[in-house]
């Protein structure tokens, strides 16, 4: 009876896995041989532990200082057109310098003809009143009032 178990079981499992059906015996010996070689490795993100990833961050190493010695660099000569350049924004460094000057010279000669203007003018413009006076005043005109009050009392 187990011959027919067995008949029965390879018939449940060929329906499931009947991938070399109607092809040369072979081309299934090849097709085994061939997927049993291979083997499918877990995608990376399932591993714990990966060689591509790094664990841990760095250890930070503590610094040399600079007590040993200081570090000559030997300066290295400027190429000649890194000299141009310079030379160039100096230049322009300079005319913007003086632009500024000018400007400030012409607003200060501005400044005072407005000053002497004002001060030929201040003769002409109608005097303002201090607000100050006009609480003075109602103090005034207040005492006079009592004034007159104390005198209609006598």
């Amino acid at each position: 009876m187990s011959a027919p178990a067995e008949a029965a079981q390879q018939e449940d499992f060929d329906k499931f896995f009947t991938v070399f059906d109607g092809s040369s015996p072979e081309d299934v010996s090849h097709a085994r041989q061939l997927w049993s070689s291979l083997s499918l490795l877990p995608p990376l993100e399932s591993r714990l532990v990966s060689a591509d990833i790094r664990q841990r961050l760095p250890v930070s190493r503590p610094q040399r200082s600079s007590t040993a010695g200081p570090k000559i660099i030997a300066p290295v000569p400027p190429s000649v057109p890194a000299l141009r350049q310079r030379q160039e924004e100096r230049q322009r460094y300079v005319a913007m310098a003086d632009q500024r000057r000018e400007i400030l010279a012409l607003l200060g000669r501005q400044r005072e003809q407005r000053i002497q203007k004002e001060l030929i003018s201040v003769d002409f413009k109608p005097k303002m009143k201090i607000s100050r006076e006009k609480p003075v005043k109602l103090q005034q005109s207040d005492s006079e009032m009592d004034q007159e009050l104390v005198r209609q009392l006598q």
